[in-house]
C-alpha cells in the first residue's frame, strides 16, 4: 500500500515540475506559424473566391449575349420590376427606421419632405448612421429633467364621508331606514 502511495507521490512531482518547465518561446514560434499557415489559406480562399464571381460576370455576359430579342425584352422588364419594388420597400424601410430611430419626435409631414432614397446604401439596405445624423439634427432629444418634483398630495378626506360598507347599497340602506328595518 505504502509503494503505491509513494508512486503517486512522484507523478504528482513530476507533473508539477514538467509544466514549470514549459518553453513559452516555442510554443509562441509555433503559434505563430500555425496562424500564418491559416492567413495563407484564407488569402487562397480570397483569390479563389474573386476569380469565382468573375467567371460567373462572363457567364451572365454570355447568357445574355445568346438571348434572343424577346428574352432579353422579358429579363429587361423583369429587372425594371424588381427595381421599382426595391424602391418601394426600401422607402417604406427608411420610413420605419426613422420613426424607429426618432422615437416619435419627427412627424410624418417632416418625413414627406425628406428625400428618403438619400438614406439607403448601395447595395439597397438602410444607412442606420445617415439616420442616426439627421434625426440629431432634425429632432435633438428633448431635455430630461434631473430633479422630479412630486405633487400635492390628495386630500383623502374630501367625498361623501358615508360609513356605508365597501359593497354597501346606499338605496337599500335608506329604505332600511324609512322603515325602521334593521
Amino acid at each position: 500500500m505504502s509503494e503505491s502511495s509513494t508512486a503517486t507521490e512522484t507523478t504528482t512531482t513530476e507533473t508539477a515540475t514538467a509544466t514549470e518547465t514549459v518553453d513559452w518561446k516555442a510554443e509562441a514560434e509555433k503559434h505563430a506559424a500555425e496562424l500564418e499557415k491559416w492567413k495563407g489559406l484564407s488569402r487562397k480562399q480570397e483569390e479563389r473566391a474573386k476569380a469565382n464571381a468573375a467567371a460567373a460576370k462572363e457567364l451572365e455576359q454570355l447568357r445574355a449575349a445568346q438571348m434572343t430579342e424577346a428574352e432579353k425584352i422579358a429579363a429587361e422588364a423583369e429587372s425594371r420590376g424588381r427595381s421599382a419594388a426595391l424602391a418601394e420597400v426600401s422607402q417604406r424601410l427608411v420610413r420605419a427606421e426613422f420613426a424607429a430611430r426618432s422615437q416619435g419626435r419627427i412627424g410624418a409631414d417632416v418625413l414627406d419632405d425628406l428625400n428618403l432614397a438619400k438614406f439607403l446604401t448601395e447595395d439597397g439596405d438602410v444607412d442606420t448612421a445617415a439616420i442616426d445624423k439627421a434625426v440629431a439634427r432634425l429632432a435633438p432629444p428633448a431635455e430630461q429633467e434631473t430633479s422630479r418634483k412630486p405633487g400635492p398630495r390628495p386630500d383623502l378626506s374630501q367625498g361623501s364621508s358615508s360609513t356605508m360598507a365597501l359593497n354597501g347599497d346606499p338605496l337599500l340602506e335608506d329604505l332600511k331606514s324609512k322603515l325602521g328595518i334593521g
